[in-house]
């Protein structure tokens, strides 16, 4: 007993002196770092992600065009034709288009990125649930800007038009058209990430379940007001879907932290 304790007492001492980082008596294989060491990590990992992001635009940016046309074809009528009101609006419009591609691919990288950092300081349960969460990142935010694509902007434009119409021909800037669409689909896109989020916070001891089930008022509070800034659009249904899929996958997130 006492030559063992003697022996960690001095390797402890030994690895101080020399300055080599000791393990600690949580996780196995975990190490214990100067916090600048892990700011230093944790900005080359985020850099990463960056990086993701911006390959992204560069990859889309050659069909961007086709994909505006497709959009404009889609949600506008071919009668009204596109109005760019300075150089440079038709260029911003595709690099908005873009973003909603770049964002699809980078957000995955990111919780990659996040399990990366903190992956030694992870038990085996708690990497396997990082690992789950990575694929499921990226079909959420594709079902999330399927939802604002098939359901929120049709019902949205046809809408403006219609009431519109009567009263004024309709000169549809490109880049705020184009900026409303990539709003809400981008945003759609990251309110479904809303589950993840969630079950992370619950499962890193951030919030407890319990305290979630009990304080639902000041959620659907919450969530009503983050819809009203999240959609852009003035006839109040994408704020009202939003609000409504909140709801739900709130409810969804506390029935996932249940079932992980």
């Amino acid at each position: 007993m006492n030559s063992q304790h003697t022996g960690n007492g001095t390797a402890t001492s030994a690895g101080k002196a020399s300055g080599v980082n000791s393990y600690t008596s949580g996780v196995p294989g975990d190490v214990e770092e100067p916090i600048v060491a892990h700011l230093i990590e944790l900005r080359n990992r985020l850099a990463i992600v960056l990086i993701w992001l911006f390959l992204g635009i560069i990859i889309s940016f050659p069909f961007s065009a086709k994909g505006m046309l497709l959009v404009w074809k889609e949600f506008i009528s071919t009668d009204t034709y596109m109005t760019a009101y300075s150089p440079l609006e038709w260029t911003f419009a595709r690099l908005k288009l873009c973003l909603v591609f770049a964002l699809a691919i980078s957000i995955p990288q990111l919780f990659y990125q996040l399990y990366r950092f903190a992956g030694k300081g992870l038990y085996p349960h708690e990497k396997r649930f990082f690992l789950k969460v990575i694929p499921a990142s990226f079909l959420l935010f594709i079902f999330g800007t399927a939802i604002g694509y098939f359901v929120v902007l049709p019902v949205m434009f046809k809408y403006i038009l219609l009431y519109s119409g009567d009263m004024a021909t309709a000169q549809l800037s490109v880049q705020n058209t184009l900026s409303a669409v990539t709003t809400i689909l981008a945003g759609f896109g990251l309110v479904f990430q809303l589950p993840l989020l969630v079950v992370f916070a619950v499962k890193m001891g951030l919030v407890e379940y319990q305290t979630l089930k009990k304080q639902r008022i000041l959620v659907y509070s919450g969530i009503m007001a983050i819809s009203l800034f999240l959609s852009p659009d003035p006839t109040f249904i994408a704020q009202i879907v939003v609000a409504l899929l909140l709801g739900v996958l709130f409810e969804f997130s506390l029935l996932l932290v249940r079932l992980f």
